[in-house]
């Protein structure tokens, strides 16, 4: 089939393309000829010419690449310029370049050609680059208004410029060019030794142009001597033409525009599994017939014209596919899902099991949703274009070899990649962190803008804070002595706030300084942004910037204000006369205050009495038959006779006892009672329910009535007599204390045990005053 004849998209699907397969929501033509093994992918081209190319590579019906641009947004990465040296900073080993764009490219040490080193003329061999050690100080090799060949390797990002290097290189369809470099290379890409080794040999059998290195690409991979030979002389010819650029036009300029998105995308991802490619514009269409009639000249695939009404994307469901990339989550097949957070530098994305319940534990559950996630995350990352440091927190598994499984399935879905990439070992915490060459804009960078509102966070303050914050800074504003009037331009919410509830506060603000404060409603404002104005005396506006404030006050300052003030207000407070309250019925107890109680003295009070510690009280125990139960010594002591008697006494009684140790019940003491002939238990005294007696002096009651009678009265007069029936019940029980203790100094009292086991006997009355007046 020649190249040049268009064949109608619809009679070769019907021919070609017999069954049609369901995936992700969109129909997907699939060959049958192919091995289910075998990937079967195409290449969708919707080019708009003038305003937007779009590639798009299926893979079974599912997107694995997305590339983008736009007419006005054209990328500069590998163009190669002409540029001057306009600054030269030793501190991080950098020059900057000014090239021709609106930003000044940025030249590391590190990539600085050794050709511009000082002394003699360097070369480089290919692949062996010299370390940052043993590189000359960039002062050394640059000065200002140097001029340098660059090449652009990165855009800018923000307020970064883009990142340059003098080590140029000129890609083709099987190799790549580098001007000023030795020897010949293999991508490092191909890691099987024995293909390794015959490219080598293809490329030392060809005689290569000296002054120039070439690397084989993975394109290059089983072509032909011919076909390498074709590449280089193509590649040879677009240096002749840099060349004469270079000796005729002085810096800065173009060099070499690197191709558009079409041909550069057909140069390098063009791969043998790529099949079909489908294109949907005339001129697309014959901008990739004429590059491959001299790129690949022996090219098998087949280039079809899409002719059919709806557009291209819409009929091969890549639309629906491309909405997904701007969403947060990504949702996974078995349930889990992911999280993607993009910041300027780092990107970091959240793997959760979600409603993935297939497997039978926790362990196996985890290492599958972690391998179908590296199969999403590897995706997700070509498709978004994301670069920086990338951190995965994948979910935890607890087996080392689960950990390197998911791994291995990163490094091996990273190699498809184009952009350079690094991972590092799975951590025990689930992370995995890698690096990701960033050659372009991410998708979220190049299709959206930071929103105005919140400046990229993705919050706005709320009305009232707004309204708050407004109040204050124009009462800050009006504090300046220049200023006499202040106007708030706000939206219609933010307004409605300031004039209702706000009102107040502006009042005193205006009363404090007799100034005003205006309030102007804009509906082109957002919520959360004010704009101030201010004016003087004679109506004039007033710089806010060129406003100079007060330094701010020292606490000796405001300490004498508040003394004065305080003053002040007591000579106000002395002048007032009392007003008449009326007394309106009771009042009603005020609410709980922390302060209130404080204040109050009573709470000292209180508080004592809390440190104070409660007297314990006596805890009665429950009477039990254990506790009424008593041994033989004990029964005796209270009957006033020996063991001995007692343990006789039981015998006769058919009552068993071993010694004076053993227990006696409640029957049994009844039955020994009985064989004494004391039924009835000793009765207890009643308790007296008059007032506490005084204890009874130490002295005889006599001797205490007698040195009262002899003792004369203070005032000199009699002693009254009283005659009421309290005192002389008084005086019998005095008298009648007095001969019971005579009759118990006349018995020998008992010794008693001291606290630490020994003896002491008791001191009777006459002792204790003979003791008493010897101290005297």
């Amino acid at each position: 089939m020649s190249l040049d004849t268009s064949i109608d998209v619809c009679d070769w699907l019907k021919s070609v393309w017999k069954s049609l397969l369901r995936k992700g929501g969109t129909d997907v033509p699939v060959n049958k000829k192919r091995s289910s093994k075998q990937p079967h992918e195409i290449m969708i081209v919707n080019d708009e010419p003038n305003i937007e190319t779009r590639i798009a590579i299926l893979e079974n019906g599912v997107l694995e690449d997305l590339y983008c641009e736009r007419q006005k947004e054209i990328t500069g990465v590998g163009n190669i310029y002409k540029g001057k040296v306009t600054n030269v900073e030793p501190s991080i080993q950098a020059a900057f370049i000014e090239y021709g764009a609106e930003q000044r490219g940025f030249l590391h040490i590190t990539d600085v050609h050794p050709k511009y080193f000082p002394g003699a003329k360097q070369s480089e061999r290919v692949g062996k680059k010299i370390a940052k050690h043993q590189r000359p100080p960039i002062q050394n090799c640059f000065k200002r208004g140097d001029e340098v060949l660059v090449q652009v390797l990165k855009e800018g990002i923000g307020t970064k410029g883009p990142t340059l290097t003098s080590y140029l290189s000129i890609p083709g369809r099987l190799t790549v060019m580098m001007p000023y470099m030795d020897r010949v290379g293999v991508s490092r890409k191909i890691e099987d030794e024995d293909q390794r080794k015959k490219m080598r040999k293809i490329l030392d059998s060809i005689q290569l142009p000296e002054g120039f290195g070439f690397i084989l690409r993975t394109a290059g991979v089983g072509k032909s001597k011919a076909e390498v030979n074709r590449d280089i002389a193509y590649l040879m010819r677009l240096w002749s033409m840099i060349e004469t650029r270079i000796n005729s036009v002085g810096a800065p300029c173009t060099l070499y525009n690197e191709s558009d998105l079409l041909v550069r995308t057909v140069r390098d991802v063009l791969r043998p599994s790529i099949s079909e490619i489908i294109v949907d514009s005339s001129s697309a269409f014959e901008r990739i017939n004429s590059f491959l009639k001299i790129a690949a000249p022996r090219s098998s695939r087949k280039i079809v014209r899409y002719r059919k009404d709806s557009p291209i994307f819409h009929a091969f469901g890549i639309e629906t596919q491309i909405e997904e990339l701007h969403s947060r989550e990504v949702h996974l097949k078995s349930g889990g899902r992911l999280v993607i957070d993009q910041t300027e530098a780092l990107v970091a994305i959240d793997v959760n099991s979600g409603k993935s319940r297939d497997a039978k534990n926790s362990e196996t559950n985890a290492l599958n949703t972690n391998l179908e996630a590296a199969d999403e995350i590897c995706r997700q990352l070509r498709l978004r274009d994301l670069g920086g440091i990338v951190i995965n927190d994948l979910i935890d598994m607890g087996l080392a070899g689960n950990r390197r499984k998911v791994q291995d399935r990163f490094k091996l879905l990273l190699k498809r990649d184009r952009a350079k990439t690094s991972v590092l070992p799975l951590s025990r915490f689930g992370l995995l962190q890698m690096t990701r060459q960033r050659i372009r804009p991410s998708v979220i960078d190049s299709n959206y803008y930071t929103c105005q509102s919140c400046t990229g966070t993705g919050y706005v303050k709320s009305t009232d804070v707004v309204a708050s914050d407004a109040t204050r800074h124009a009462g800050w504003l009006l504090s300046h002595k220049k200023v006499r009037k202040v106007e708030l331009t706000c939206s219609p919410k933010v307004a409605t706030v300031l004039l209702s509830s706000k009102r107040k506060e502006l009042d005193r603000y205006e009363t404090l300084n007799s100034k005003r404060i205006v309030v102007r409603v804009s509906e082109s404002l957002a919520v959360d942004r004010i704009v101030y104005y201010a004016y003087d005396h004679h109506g004039a506006d007033i710089e806010l910037s060129k406003l100079e404030f007060d330094a701010p006050p020292t606490v000796k300052e405001l300490i004498e204000l508040d003394k004065s003030h305080q003053e002040s207000d007591e000579d106000q407070k002395g002048n007032k006369k009392r007003s008449r309250s009326r007394r309106r019925g009771r009042r009603k107890p005020p609410p709980a205050d922390a302060s209130s109680i404080v204040d109050d003295q009573s709470f000292e009070e209180e508080l004592k009495q809390l440190e104070k510690k409660p007297a314990k009280k006596k805890q009665t125990k429950a009477s039990t038959p254990a506790d009424k139960a008593m041994r033989v010594y004990q029964f005796a002591k209270q009957l006033g006779k020996t063991s001995k008697e007692v343990i006789e006494l039981c015998e006769k009684g058919d009552i068993k006892l071993k010694n004076h140790m053993s227990t006696l019940t409640e029957e049994v003491i009844t039955k020994i009672r009985h064989l004494l002939g004391d039924d009835q238990p000793e009765k207890k005294k009643k308790r007296s329910r008059g007032r506490r007696r005084k204890k009874p002096t130490k002295k005889p009651a006599q001797e205490a009535l007698s040195s009262s009678s002899k003792q004369p009265s203070k005032s000199g007069n009699k002693p009254k007599k009283k005659t009421s029936k309290r005192n002389t019940k008084k005086k019998t029980a005095v008298k009648k204390a007095a001969e019971v203790k005579e009759t118990k100094q006349s018995t020998p009292k008992k010794t008693r045990r001291t606290l630490y086991g020994g003896r002491r006997r008791t001191l009777s009355s006459e002792e204790l005053q003979t003791n008493r007046d010897d101290r005297a």
